[in-house]
């Protein structure tokens, strides 16, 4: 089935830009009755335009159409029709024209009305369903709405959503997709519409979600706002989600929204209630489960396995986003102590090349951050590494990195030089010197293991700006 947009009288084989497609083509075949070779490139040319038909007048100077051409019109399945009487060229375009310009005008006027009735019926309270059962009334084919990590939505008889038309027996008209784009105009207004709901009660919930976190609701309010939202949730674990957005470039609101919108999706997604909101530079997520700790980690241990490899994630970092996960707790009212284990990991991450975001992880270091909060660290510090980072100062050398790659390799001397890329002897000349600083027992023992922490300890504390 071809649709015809327009008629065009054709006497001349070079069509060059005379088409745009799906026009019908009128020919006495003037031009084409010396040369099969000027035919066939004159069909052929027709067929590239995608012209919807060519038509024919037998006469004067066709009389036959030539096998090589009907070959060619059957091999691209392009229709050729055939008049063997004299009709007046106009009196065809006339007629295709008149009633082209009819059905653009009725088309133009359904359309009208039906965009009137889609407005009407939102004003009305309409929901997606409804929206999208108007649109099977007007063309009576299959629907398909589908939203973002929802239940798609089937009508016969989801960067947010798919709005899919599907049918078997024809191709889609020029109204069919006029049609299709007027539907999901209103949908996309509806669905603004809901954010728009949903953004304002996130707001008039954050004052609550600052509150618990920050201590300041009792055990009875905290439960009171979770059966608020979830009536059948029991606290099993829960824990916290930092997502901090980049100081040294402009925050694009746009980019926070969606950020928002993203790891809420995945969240869900994952089994997981996720209630957030803004502090700062910050993205909250209070995040609850609804099995054990150690389900709640081995579940987040997986999302963020698979978050790594995306190229959402690798961008963000990119941009310089950070992000940090506190201590999964099993009590509501521990949610805050969660907290301000996910804010001294997000300190952490930022001081120090960790591999982990997660609080669970990095033990050591949190000791270190308790520690410099109760003693001078910086003076222990200077008892043990002191010579060493005195002696990179005045020679503009890499003892300290060398001792940590050493003690990283238990005290290989060929895994160490490959990982600093020198040379043996540069490496044996080295840990000469850190003998002559540090004194010649630093790897046994105590010694050893004393180094590695102060060295640690001087990763997170020191000031890199």
């Amino acid at each position: 089935m071809s649709i015809v947009k327009w008629a065009h009288v054709i006497e001349i084989v070079q069509i060059d830009n005379f088409l745009t497609g799906d026009e019908l083509v009128l020919t006495t075949g003037i031009s084409l009755q010396h040369s099969i070779e000027d035919f066939i490139f004159f069909v052929k040319s027709l067929i590239h335009t995608k012209c919807a038909a060519l038509y024919i007048e037998y006469g004067t100077y066709l009389q036959t159409i030539p096998e090589a051409i009907i070959s060619l019109a059957n091999q691209h399945s392009f229709p050729i029709i055939v008049f063997h009487e004299t009709v007046p060229f106009v009196r065809i375009t006339q007629d295709l024209h008149s009633r082209i310009m009819n059905q653009q005008y009725l088309m133009i006027s359904s359309l009208e009305s039906y965009s009137q009735t889609l407005n009407k019926n939102a004003l009305l309270g309409q929901n997606t369903e409804d929206i999208s059962q108007n649109m099977y009334n007007e063309l009576k084919t299959q629907i398909i709405f589908s939203i973002k990590d929802r239940e798609p939505i089937f009508i016969l008889d989801q960067h947010y959503a798919h709005l899919t038309l599907y049918r078997e027996d024809r191709l889609f008209t020029e109204f069919d997709l006029l049609i299709l784009d007027r539907t999901a105009t209103a949908l996309a207004q509806l669905l603004m519409r809901e954010f728009y709901i949903e953004e304002k009660r996130d707001i008039e919930d954050a004052t609550i979600l600052a509150d618990w976190i920050d201590q300041k609701l009792s055990k009875e309010e905290i439960y009171k706002f979770i059966a608020a939202h979830h009536a059948n949730y029991h606290f099993y674990s829960g824990t916290i989600f930092i997502l901090s957005s980049p100081s040294t470039i402009m925050k694009v609101q746009e980019d926070i929204v969606y950020s928002k919108l993203y790891y809420r999706n995945l969240f869900e997604q994952n089994g997981f209630i996720p209630f957030l909101f803004e502090r700062k530079s910050y993205v909250i997520f209070i995040l609850l489960y609804t099995k054990d700790s150690k389900s709640s980690r081995e579940q987040l241990n997986t999302i963020f396995s698979t978050l790594q490899k995306t190229e959402f994630y690798k961008k963000q970092m990119l941009q310089g986003y950070q992000i940090a996960i506190g201590k999964v707790v099993s009590d509501a009212e521990e949610i805050p102590k969660s907290y301000q284990t996910a804010l001294e990991t997000l300190y952490i991450c930022r001081k120090v090349q960790t591999t982990s975001f997660f609080y669970d992880d990095l033990h050591l270091y949190h000791l270190i951050y308790k520690l410099q909060m109760q003693v001078n660290l910086q003076e222990v510090i200077q008892d043990y590494l002191q010579p060493g980072i005195d002696y990179d100062k005045k020679h503009n050398s890499k003892l300290l990195e060398t001792l940590q790659v050493y003690l990283q390799t238990n005290g290989s001397k060929q895994q160490t030089a490959n990982q600093l890329f020198i040379v043996r002897q540069t490496l044996y000349h080295r840990l000469k010197k850190l003998e002559s600083l540090l004194g010649e027992n630093f790897m046994k023992g105590h010694n050893r293991i004393t180094l590695e922490f102060m060295l640690l300890a001087n990763s997170l504390i020191e000031d890199k700006n």
